[in-house]
């Protein structure tokens, strides 16, 4: 027998705490309430069944007999809060049927009063489906930013070993080229085989100056040696130079040491700002501010180019979802803002000891 169900209402004691409109009630396909004690008092037709049980069996049940644990305490203070406060809540809760199985409600309660005292009227509607589809999709969200965190270090495995191949292997062919040329021109004695000669030392040097830039490009081995603010650095100007843009680069620390994947993740992440500011923003000003504040490292980068929509033309941009992907993977928020007159990039990421 179960002790913490109270004994049914007599019928006169049930018609005394029917609502008006009681036929249009019962037929409701929405399940309707009243809770008083932390008990149910009052259940339609539809809130029973989609609880599992008869109305005669449902009816004065405690709030412990048909919500999951876990939800039961939150539940009794948002009660407790109608009653004390008034007005209306709606709130989500999971409930165990008469079978056991879970049940996830979108409930609305509000404040009322039965037999003179207080209590909770409300309505609960069968969200168990959108409840479950729900789950599914964060649950594929977080495989695919798992699986994108492995492809990303997967890439940048690769990128740093093509790296180190283009630069020792190609860049040791050219350098050797260069150096047996400078030899050969020791030994020229005609304007002609000179000229021959100077050429290739140019173009060798073109090669080499090639070589540094692609495998800088591929992975930045000033990170590794000078840290986080010359290799941004370094770039900033390489990219005015290339683009012909007014340029302002600010830190108010030098020497930043954010850890490797941290300062992976910052310098791929502005990489791809200036190739969006570059290819769509048509700007002639780009200002960069980089620092430290308090427990967080901050970049913030400007331009007065054509605005968001231009810096990323097409919603769920690649590229965008490529930064923001990349600062949460290591804890950061980016924050990417515009109007006509430009575009703001703002990267926060906290400065905990980066286990990477």
């Amino acid at each position: 027998m179960d002790n913490n169900k109270e004994p049914a209402p007599t019928n006169n004691e049930t018609d005394s705490i029917r609502p008006p409109y009681q036929a249009l009630i019962e037929q409701s396909l929405v399940g309707i309430y009243i809770l008083q004690d932390n008990r149910l008092k009052y259940s339609n037709n539809a809130f029973a069944q989609l609880n599992g049980y008869k109305i005669e069996d449902f009816v004065g049940r405690s709030l412990h007999d048909f919500l999951d644990r876990n939800h039961l305490m939150q539940v009794m203070r948002n009660i407790h809060t109608r009653i004390a406060q008034g007005g209306s809540m709606r709130y989500k809760v999971c409930a165990r049927k008469s079978d056991g199985q879970p049940i996830y409600l979108e409930v609305h309660g509000s404040y009322t009063e039965l037999e003179g005292r207080p209590a909770v009227a409300g309505v609960a509607i069968d969200i168990t489906d959108r409840h479950n589809y729900e789950q599914e999709l964060r649950n594929s969200r977080e495989q695919l930013r798992i699986l994108a965190r492995h492809s990303n270090k997967l890439a940048e495995q690769l990128r740093a070993r093509i790296a180190r191949e283009i630069h020792d292997v190609l860049g040791g062919v050219l350098t050797s080229i260069k150096l047996d040329t400078n030899r050969l021109k020791q030994r020229a004695d005609n304007p002609e085989t000179l000229e021959i000669i100077e050429s290739i030392l140019g173009l060798s040097q073109e090669g080499i100056d090639m070589v540094r830039e692609i495998s800088e490009q591929l992975y930045p081995a000033v990170l590794d040696h000078l840290g986080l603010d010359a290799a941004l650095r370094n770039d900033f100007e390489r990219f005015c130079r290339r683009t012909g843009l007014n340029g302002d680069f600010h830190t108010s620390c030098t020497a930043l040491n954010l850890g490797g994947s941290k300062s992976l993740a910052v310098y791929r992440i502005f990489q791809e700002a200036l190739t969006n500011i570059a290819k769509h923003a048509q700007a002639e000003i780009v200002t960069v501010d980089v620092g430290l504040d308090r427990q967080l490292f901050h970049m913030e980068i400007k331009d007065d180019g054509q605005g968001l929509h231009a810096n990323f033309p097409r919603e769920g941009s690649l590229g965008l979802l490529s930064m923001k992907e990349r600062a949460a993977e290591v804890g950061g928020m980016l924050e990417i803002s515009g109007t006509a007159r430009g575009t703001r990039l703002h990267l926060q990421i906290p400065l905990q000891e980066d286990k990477a």
